[in-house]
């Protein structure tokens, strides 16, 4: 047997090994969630489909994986870009914003009439998250001498949502706090800082894909994240904008090699968002590929290190606050569980309660559930990991096993109403939407489906439609 032949077998066996194992774990937890949960007929049939999605994804993602790490030649595109392409992108995401905003004013008068004001329009900004996070931004978390743990004072007394505020992380109100003292006005600081980061981030995202395409996929994929539903949130004053340029910026950093750099983008994206952690699963895939270059260069083996483990170092710095404010580090896992009855669940079984909610809501006549909340969700859901199972060969395996952990952890919360949120901040999205739109009839498909999806989800948005 040839030496070519003899590796391909084995590496054939070893992502069937591979596969088979993570399958395996997976279906083992589906049986003993079944055995646990007792989901009704309908919740189990959700969870098989998101589950037989995810592993369809996954099993083609491996042998990707592994040819990664040994196939270690980049081969950039050649693709000329035209002038100045990063002041393009970020004058298209600006000119989004502008766009979404105006609607958002236009829809707050058509829905207030003679009651609309344009301050008000501003101050409707102060809704979801915002609240929490522009709070902490003024007056920082609640000292510990105000707080309270007993359950009686859960129940009746105190202000809990000042207490419980300590669950949200502190990048960003830190990243407002400056011009919010300059300006006199959280609300304003706030959207100027998110208005800020989102077109910086966009220009990052293109930035990383010229790595390995040319100018139009990179600018393609820019172009599929301004069109996912849910846009509106990279306007608010929410950390959302903020965490998707620290995340991007650190995978830049990092391919280009600017590893202290990289680590410390990556650090601060972890006090940003929990998520942030998660950055160093494509941090250690792309370190891994670069190692067998300079395997003997000792320097460049523990900076690399180094700037990985950054990133962790990053939430530690927020458990300590944890620890400063209440004594306890890991507080904020008591106020999601007691306050938000959140823990970490299966995703698919995530899949199961959604659509026992959707059913129930559908029965109930419940438009405000129906079409803010539950459906968002599962059509998110189920969207994203379709589109995974169907493009986990064509993403780079970094960023593959990124959306792998990141869909696993934000998605099995067990409690969860922010699924597309969460899902618009996961930039391998936007990269499968442009791996399926190479042709002209796809990049219509596609944005004839994601507008109006877009549209809709504003209004539920605006008319307050239990959209998180």
């Amino acid at each position: 047997m040839k030496p070519e032949t003899k590796n391909y077998v084995k590496q054939h066996i070893e992502a069937w090994i591979i596969s088979g194992l993570g399958a395996l774990a997976l279906v083992i937890g589906f049986i003993l969630w079944i055995l646990k949960e007792h989901p009704p007929v309908a919740g189990i049939a959700a969870a098989a489909v998101s589950l037989a999605l995810f592993i369809v994804g996954c099993w083609l993602f491996v042998p990707e994986w592994l040819r990664f790490w040994k196939d270690r030649k980049e081969t950039p595109s050649l693709e000329t870009a035209p002038k100045h392409p990063l002041v393009r992108v970020a004058l298209l995401a600006v000119g989004v914003e502008l766009v979404v905003f105006g609607l958002v004013v236009l829809l707050l008068k058509i829905r207030d009439g003679e009651w609309f004001s344009f301050r008000g329009s501003i101050e409707f900004w102060r809704c979801l998250d915002s609240n929490h996070y522009l709070d902490i931004a003024r007056e920082w978390y609640v000292p510990k001498h105000f707080l309270e743990t007993t359950e009686e004072w859960f129940q009746t007394g105190g202000d809990v949502g000042r207490v419980v505020q300590l669950v949200f992380l502190p990048g960003y109100p830190l990243a407002v706090y400056p011009l919010y003292r300059i300006l006199g006005n959280d609300i304003v600081a706030g959207l100027l800082v998110s208005a800020a980061a989102f077109p910086a981030a966009c220009c990052m995202l293109y930035r990383l894909m010229r790595f390995d395409y040319g100018h139009k996929k990179a600018f393609r994929t820019v172009a599929m994240l301004l069109l996912l539903p849910g846009g509106f949130f990279f306007i608010a004053p929410m950390s959302e904008s903020l965490y998707l340029l620290l995340a991007l910026s650190t995978l830049v950093c990092f391919r280009k090699k600017r590893f202290w750099l990289a680590g410390l983008l990556g650090a601060y994206c972890a006090f940003t968002r929990t998520v942030g952690l998660l950055l160093v699963a494509p941090l250690v895939f792309e370190w891994i590929r670069m190692f067998p270059k300079k395997k003997r260069d000792r320097k460049w083996w523990a900076t690399g290190i180094a700037s990985v483990l950054l990133v962790p170092a990053g939430f530690a710095a927020y458990l300590w606050i944890n620890h400063t404010v209440s004594g306890n580090a890991l507080q904020f896992l008591t106020y999601q569980h007691r306050w938000w009855s959140q823990h970490l669940g299966w995703f698919f079984g995530t899949a199961s309660y959604q659509t026992d909610y959707l059913i129930a809501v559908i029965r109930e006549g419940n438009r405000a559930n129906l079409f803010g909340l539950w459906l968002p969700n599962l059509v998110w859901h189920f969207g994203t990991l379709g589109l995974f199972a169907f493009t986990s060969k064509k993403l780079r395996p970094s960023y593959a096993a990124w959306f792998i952990g990141y869909f696993m952890i934000a998605i099995g919360a067990t409690w969860l109403l922010s699924g597309p949120r969460y899902l618009l901040s996961m930039p391998a999205v936007a990269m499968m939407l442009a791996a399926v739109t190479e042709k002209r009839w796809q990049k219509w498909a596609a944005a004839a489906v994601l507008v109006p999806l877009s549209v809709l989800y504003l209004l539920a948005f605006v008319w307050r439609w239990q959209v998180w």
